[in-house]
């Protein structure tokens, strides 16, 4: 057991699901346009299980990268199984280190950055420096809808973070809205990618021993439903960067018809 505890999360990647999983659940949900976004999302990559889990998928495969904290690659394994990003952590993580790199200290010149594994991998490779604790700035929104709107046709696209939760349920949410809105609800949008595995990014509830604060998901909730209105009004020929529609003044409602509920008898 101790084995395990130790080194299970060297190998598999957590949190892992893709648009393309089945959904077991009683409640109704609109899932329109979910099946033809090619995408999955996870924890901080662990290339051969990764490589393992798509091997169905023959399409091109591109890695985003949400992470903001210092990350990277020691004999194949993702810094995170060291703790590398942070001067807080357990006993667990001190013993990885010992055992795998013969001492406690951060081996950084030996760190090999993500992007050059992930095409040695066989993947391509962008870093997002997305935010979900906090916002990213409206120049860096700017930068993921180019980067969401301009993906290839035959592209399949995985997103990470460090969990696999907070940022990486962020940019299906908002690749799912760019995809499907107006046309599907936000609450839809919402619910089947927290169906799917992602955080529920309207529920706003400061989970016990949680890591967020309620200001801060309540930030998260208005920044997903704002970003929802500013795609409903690009798509009617509105401002094309949301830095330009964060300009005082700027702002447009979303056309009367779109909603951001759940409309009856979607299943």
């Amino acid at each position: 057991m101790l084995f395990l505890f130790l080194f299970a999360d060297a190998v598999f990647n957590r949190n892992f699901r893709t648009t393309q999983d089945r959904i077991s659940s009683t409640e109704q949900v609109d899932l329109r346009g979910l099946r033809e976004i090619n995408a999955s999302g996870g924890a901080a990559v662990h290339f051969f299980d990764l490589k393992r889990r798509l091997s169905h998928i023959k399409a091109n495969k591109l890695i985003v990268d949400g992470m903001t904290e210092f990350h990277g690659y020691l004999y194949g394994i993702p810094t995170t199984f060291f703790a590398y990003q942070t001067d807080l952590y357990s006993w667990k993580y001190t013993l990885r280190r010992l055992l795998f790199t013969g001492t406690t200290n951060v081996c950084a010149k030996d760190v090999a950055p993500e992007g050059p594994e992930a095409i040695k991998n066989g993947f391509s490779y962008v870093n997002l420096n997305a935010g979900s604790r906090f916002l990213p700035s409206d120049k860096k929104i700017d930068e993921m809808v180019k980067v969401f709107e301009e993906l290839p046709k035959n592209t399949w696209v995985h997103f990470h973070c460090h969990h696999g939760k907070g940022r990486t349920s962020m940019m299906l949410v908002m690749l799912d809205i760019m995809k499907n809105a107006p046309t599907v609800s936000l609450t839809d949008i919402v619910k089947r990618q927290h169906l799917l595995g992602s955080e529920d990014l309207l529920n706003t509830v400061v989970w016990r021993k949680g890591s967020y604060t309620k200001e801060e998901l309540e930030q998260r909730r208005d920044f997903i439903t704002e970003f929802y209105d500013f795609i409903c009004q690009r798509k009617t020929g509105g401002a094309q960067f949301w830095s330009e529609w964060k300009k005082p003044g700027k702002k447009e409602s979303p056309s009367p018809a779109v909603s951001r509920q759940s409309l009856p008898g979607k299943v």
